[in-house]
């Protein structure tokens, strides 16, 4: 999948360069022949590097010359077996790759970086639960720091096996983690217009808003039709207007101009959202089950059979519900360190409330001065809570508060 992240990292780090040394002999074995191990790991890393660089450029069959020559001066490295799982990967040879990861990590069973990859090229083969162990495994590395990237792998992955509630939770995690993802926000836009609970997807779009700053084609195109849906269509052309003016040559602004953007990526993922509750609704009326409830999971299981005898609109209040019971069902793979704690806290301290803060999303041709007069608000009040000079000029999709977040902040 394009849009789960892997990671090749090709650094130097202190534990690959390290200052053992091996022992070879010469042609008659009798003349030794002292070979640094640092040296080859050296030698082995800017094989990789090179061979990575071929696969990016279409060249597979140097790619593979690099990184066989890579292996025979590093045959326990590490990032060799990945370098050749990604190669075995772009080349779909999927029972290759697989043995390429299983080598690495039988070489360390704790490389968060193979495991999270690995589990991306899980998911990739439609081995969801694999893929889910592999990349909770990563996390649970106390060194690994892309701990919201792979969080947001896990709820795509489970958002291409239409697992909507297990896609939610890990989405709630990587916000978590990373409260600025702009990539996760938008994400989950998409999961709370596809569930049709359109204030959510307001409430995120608007963070989606503030942390980025600046709006790509596809936020602005999924900014317009969830307006529409909730029949607010000023919003919805002030947005379709923004798509075109800011990204005419964008795929979102042609589709604007040609049908009206009448399906992105989020209406696809609400018809298997729908498809599912159909599904479920349909298969209760035909077959009695008998439901066998385990402590543990019984709230989970009791939502679950509610939902198929609702109606769609009904089922999508109980997510909520299911959501918060399978929370608490399911642990936390790796507890929060103390400095995440702490990190957490400061940012919830500074948090607005999304709900009550007004902005408005600077388009060509406006200043503060338009902006002033636009919404009766005087200049320097949206000087002093934007932090900003008169003579400072603003571009397009710059975000501009309209009352003081410090007060809000405070509320």
């Amino acid at each position: 999948m394009d849009k789960l992240s892997k990671i090749f990292i090709c650094i130097y780090t202190v534990s690959v360069l390290s200052g053992c040394v091996t022992q070879n002999y010469e042609n008659d074995n009798t003349t030794p022949v002292v070979q640094n191990d640092a040296t080859n790991n050296e030698i082995a890393m800017t094989r990789i590097s090179l061979g990575l660089g071929y696969l990016k450029m279409g060249n597979t069959i140097q790619a593979k010359l690099n990184l066989e020559k890579a292996k025979r001066f590093a045959p326990n490295l590490v990032q060799v077996h990945t370098a050749f799982a990604h190669y075995y990967d772009t080349v779909s040879e999927a029972e290759l790759a697989i043995k390429a990861y299983k080598k690495a990590l039988s070489l360390n069973p704790k490389d968060a970086d193979t495991l999270n990859n690995f589990g991306v090229f899980l998911c990739k083969q439609e081995r969801y639960d694999e893929a889910e162990q592999y990349i909770l495994k990563a996390i649970t590395v106390p060194s690994y720091i892309l701990v919201a990237k792979s969080y947001e792998n896990i709820a795509l992955c489970q958002l291409k096996a239409k697992s909507f509630v297990k896609a939610e939770l890990y989405l709630n995690k990587a916000i978590e983690h990373n409260p600025l993802s702009g990539s996760s926000l938008l994400h989950m836009v998409q999961l709370q217009y596809a569930k049709s609970n359109f204030d959510n997807a307001e409430n995120f779009l608007k963070r989606y808003e503030k942390a980025t700053r600046r709006i790509s084609p596809k936020a602005l195109a999924l900014a317009f039709k969830l307006y529409l849906k909730q029949q607010n269509k000023v919003i919805a052309k002030n947005y379709a207007g923004m798509l075109v003016k800011m990204f005419p040559n964008s795929f979102e602004a042609q589709q604007y101009i040609l049908n009206e953007l009448v399906e992105v990526e989020a209406d696809r993922l609400a018809k298997d959202y729908q498809a599912l509750h159909t599904t479920s609704k349909l298969e209760t009326k035909r077959v009695k089950r008998v439901v066998k409830l385990s402590p543990k999971n019984k709230k989970i299981e009791v939502l679950n059979k509610l939902s198929g005898k609702l109606s769609i609109a009904q089922a999508a209040k109980l997510e909520t519900d299911k959501l918060k019971a399978l929370q608490r069902s399911i642990s936390s793979p790796m507890p929060a360190t103390k400095s995440e704690k702490v990190n957490t806290t400061d940012s919830n301290a500074n948090s607005i409330d999304d709900n009550t803060l007004p902005v408005h999303v600077v388009v060509k041709g406006e200043s503060l001065f338009s902006i002033s007069k636009k919404y009766n608000i005087q200049m320097r009040s949206i000087e002093k809570w934007n932090d900003l000079q008169r003579s400072k000029l603003l571009h397009i999709g710059d975000v501009i508060y309209l009352t003081d977040p410090k007060k809000i902040a405070k509320s």
